[in-house]
């Protein structure tokens, strides 16, 4: 057979077209290729490592020293005995990173997060750690020298056995708490201190003055307060466990500032000076108890038992003592500034001129104490008073507001109650023989077993809603 084949020289104009046209595409799609991915593969890291995320590296056989680490990725990540020495690791994510004995010598730390890092033996001297987030970091026998953490967040740092010296930057408040767990500060004043948020386990507290100090969420395990003075402290969110060496009554004082248990049983407690701002105690029983120089800002009093209570100088600001039984309680110099006092029971209460109260209840408290026959009170407010067995006999109560109130068997026989405000006032077996209710609202007051001999009602509006 005779194949006779004739090969055609290839189209110039065609492998013009494809080099025109494919080359440029080859070149893009490779330029994409190394944006996207290569880049990354082959990029100088270290020492250029902005940016990167290394959290899945096994970064011990790389050479990190004066690299730029800055806004690195290494959360959690194991850096133990890595030389980081004169690395920028500005703002990068070290939380909960292992960095224990690992060389930061003069590394800018600037604002890195360092939350529940562990930096133990870890070598810092003259490194950068400003604005740097150390919450919870454990510094044990860190190397602090000349290091500045100016701005820095040591809240619940550990800072035991640290080593700092006068070339390190270091905050007053955070220059204590060192001192506190490195130091015998056995009967050291430190009355008004803040250590809100710090760590002193273990410290030596014994006979310290902590009168007014701020404990606020500091960590006490293990802490010994032995004695020491803790008048007005706060131990709000503060860590207290079984091995802390504290006095029972200051181990009530932060049970009851840290627990939310309703009728607790405090009859007879000795809680004089303590801060109990904000506490939970609703319907308790503290009959008898001392309350004296104590702070209870707005604290939860609402039903609780507070007779024969002693809260001489006590602040009850903005307190809530709504059918509080206050009986016989002495409030001598108390502030009861702004104190929610509806429905409570004011009788035998001593007030002296310097207790501190609305001018609402304290008229209440004449009222129920010392009586108000025939006295002018007109216009007065009394509303949600407890004024039960009142007597304002004859008393000129014109326009008063006494909606809501407890008049339960009140003498108000002979009284001008003209235009009273009497809704859903509690008036059972009430004397009202010749009293004047010309013009007084009664809507849904109880009547039950008044005496209404000779009462004048024009114009007045009578529980079932007829004048």
């Amino acid at each position: 057979m005779n194949f006779n084949l004739k090969l055609e020289p290839p189209d110039q104009a065609a492998i013009w077209a494809i080099g025109v046209l494919v080359v440029p595409l080859l070149a893009l799609v490779a330029y994409f290729s190394y944006v996207l991915y290569f880049r990354d593969v082959w990029a100088s890291c270290p020492p250029d490592c902005h940016q990167a995320d290394l959290t899945t590296v096994d970064v011990h056989q790389m050479d990190f020293r004066r690299a730029d680490l800055s806004e690195a990725s290494l959360t959690s990540a194991n850096l133990e005995g890595v030389d980081l020495e004169g690395a920028r690791l500005y703002f990068a994510n070290l939380k909960e990173a292992n960095l224990r004995g690992a060389n930061l010598q003069a590394a800018s730390l600037r604002g890195a997060l360092l939350f529940g890092a562990d930096l133990s033996q870890a070598d810092l001297k003259q490194a950068d750690l400003s604005g740097a987030r150390l919450g919870e970091a454990n510094l044990f026998e860190a190397d602090l020298r000349g290091a500045s953490l100016r701005g820095t967040d040591l809240n619940r740092a550990h800072l035991r056995a640290a080593r700092v010296d006068e070339t390190t930057v270091l905050s007053p408040k955070w220059k204590l708490v060192w001192e506190i767990v490195n130091e015998d500060q056995a009967g050291r004043s430190l009355s008004g201190t803040d250590l809100s948020q710090a760590d002193l386990r273990e410290a030596d507290l014994q006979a310290a003055d902590l009168r007014q100090a701020n404990l606020r969420s500091a960590n006490l395990a293990g802490t010994d307060l032995t004695t020491a003075r803790l008048a007005g402290a706060q131990l709000h969110q503060a860590t207290v466990d079984e091995t802390t060496k504290i006095a029972p009554k200051w181990r009530l004082v932060w049970h009851i500032v840290n627990h939310t248990d309703p009728d607790r049983a405090l009859a007879g407690a000795d809680l004089s000076g303590a801060n109990l701002n904000n506490a939970y105690l609703r319907r308790a029983d503290l009959t008898r108890s001392n309350l004296d120089d104590a702070t209870l800002v707005e604290v939860d009093l609402r039903q609780a038992n507070l007779s024969s209570a002693s809260v001489r100088q006590t602040d009850l600001t903005e307190a809530a003592l709504h059918q509080a039984n206050l009986q016989g309680a002495d409030l001598t110099g108390a502030n009861l500034r702004g104190v929610d006092l509806r429905e409570s029971n004011l009788r035998q209460v001593i007030l002296s001129e310097t207790t501190v109260i609305s001018a609402q209840w304290r008229l209440v408290w004449e009222i129920v104490n010392h009586g108000a026959a025939h006295r002018n009170l007109a216009q007065a407010r009394l509303s949600w008073a407890d004024l039960a067995g009142a007597e304002l006999a004859g008393a000129n109560l014109e326009n008063v507001i006494f909606n809501n109130t407890n008049l339960k068997y009140a003498n108000l026989a002979g009284a001008n109650l003209t235009g009273a405000d009497l809704r859903k006032a509690n008036l059972r077996g009430a004397d009202l023989t010749g009293a004047n209710l010309t013009n007084a609202d009664l809507t849904d007051a109880d009547l039950k077993g008044a005496i209404l001999t000779e009462t004048q009602r024009q114009g007045a509006i009578l529980p079932d809603g007829n004048n």
